[in-house]
């Protein structure tokens, strides 16, 4: 876990000094280039730096100075950012994210398995307040979990449009044949959503505990029927998840007809049974699948339903814990965007980092202890110490 090695990996495989080129602001006479600043904002994942205030700290000593390669008293100041922000240009920025998603793409880092053994592209939207900016994220399960790109949104009840110009733009600058299928949650099993996704070359996937549909009630009544076994279309499948300690049974049918779409819906219901109950969680959990995707398994579309958690686990909660994105960084919009895009490009990057290179040296150096992502954020800081220790030495 070294940060030299890390740029190196990323600088090789991402072209990331390239790419971090091309993010300009509005300033006349910068001092500090933007992409100074671009940088440092990015690399708050990797360093496990809480706040601004954290940064401009980091920002002020010699080990800092030395990796930036700076002769400035510091690299930049906790004011220097939300001024340079201010000014920074958002679509240079989004330009930024979109060509390490293609460099991704190149690595194959997207794609994914499902149990079946079918390899598709699979990816996420879901909306979240980080402090007081809301905003639409979509991003992709595979190797590697990846913010593919993000829409402000004016806040609750607004998630659904906002969702649409996400899908939309993403559609536009990666292809409609870029994403296979896009999970999303209850919020989205309607009838334009279903269809706006299959106008930009994607099947949407729905899971919901809501059994309010009508074609939710139509499945029901089939699946459960005295004389359900007459339906040859009808499929059932059980198991044990032994990962997630559950016992499962999923019903799926599909060519389920629903508000006059021209394209038939695909309907399962799961039934998780946990192994060893505990306190204040329910023993049984049941769920329901909607999707206009077909020629899926029943362990297909359970796996499917599970990985939509994804962008809340590894994106979201991941986020958080290393810089505090749930705390309200700025009273600007425009800056909180900002601040986000870059640091959701830094998980992204050290994600990657990880999966390529970084597990194989972790099991190697350090066998028998747990390995958090706070320890790998310790493990790049300390690492900034001894390049800098290095160079001193005569």
């Amino acid at each position: 876990m070294h940060i030299g090695h890390f740029t190196k990996y990323c600088n090789d495989n991402f072209s990331l000094r390239e790419c971090e080129q091309g993010v300009r602001d509005k300033r006349q006479r910068p001092v500090i280039a933007a992409r100074d600043v671009f940088q440092c904002v990015r690399e708050m994942p990797l360093l496990g730096q809480t706040s601004l205030l954290a940064l401009d700290q980091y920002a002020r000593s010699p080990e800092a100075r030395q990796w930036h390669q700076t002769t400035r008293a510091m690299v930049v100041s906790d004011t220097t950012v939300e001024r340079v922000l201010k000014s920074m240009d958002r679509s240079s920025v989004r330009d930024v994210n979109y060509q390490l998603v293609d460099k991704f793409d190149e690595e194959e880092l997207f794609d994914w398995k499902t149990p079946s053994g079918k390899k598709i592209r699979f990816g996420i939207i879901d909306g979240s307040m980080f402090g007081n900016f809301s905003c639409s994220v979509l991003s992709v399960a595979g190797c590697v979990d990846a913010v593919v790109d993000i829409e402000p949104s004016p806040g609750r009840g607004h998630e659904l449009a906002t969702s649409r110009r996400l899908i939309q733009r993403a559609a536009t600058k990666l292809g409609k044949d870029f994403f296979d299928i896009i999970a999303a949650d209850g919020l989205y099993p309607t009838r334009n959503d279903f269809l706006w996704c299959r106008q930009w070359g994607c099947d949407l996937l729905v899971k919901t505990q809501d059994e309010t549909s009508n074609v939710i009630q139509d499945a029901r009544c089939c699946f459960f029927a005295p004389d359900r076994d007459r339906w040859a279309e009808l499929c059932r499948v059980e198991g044990i998840d032994h990962e997630r300690g559950v016992s499962y049974e999923v019903i799926w049918a599909e060519e389920f007809s629903w508000q006059d779409m021209p394209v038939p819906l695909t309907v399962a219901w799961v039934r998780e049974t946990f192994l060893k109950p505990q306190k204040n969680r329910p023993e049984v959990v049941e769920f329901w699948i909607l999707t206009t995707a077909r020629g899926f398994s029943g362990e297909d579309l359970r796996e499917m339903g599970h990985r939509r958690w994804r962008i809340e686990n590894g994106t979201f909660k991941r986020l958080n814990a290393l810089v505090g994105s749930k705390r309200c960084w700025s009273h600007n919009p425009h800056v909180c965007e900002l601040l986000l895009r870059m640091w959701m490009m830094g998980l992204m990057l050290l994600g990657a980092y990880i999966f390529a290179r970084g597990i194989a040296l972790m099991s190697h150096n350090w066998k028998h202890m747990k390995r958090t992502w706070h320890w790998v954020t310790r493990q790049m800081m300390a690492s900034v110490w001894h390049i800098a220790a290095w160079q001193h030495t005569p």
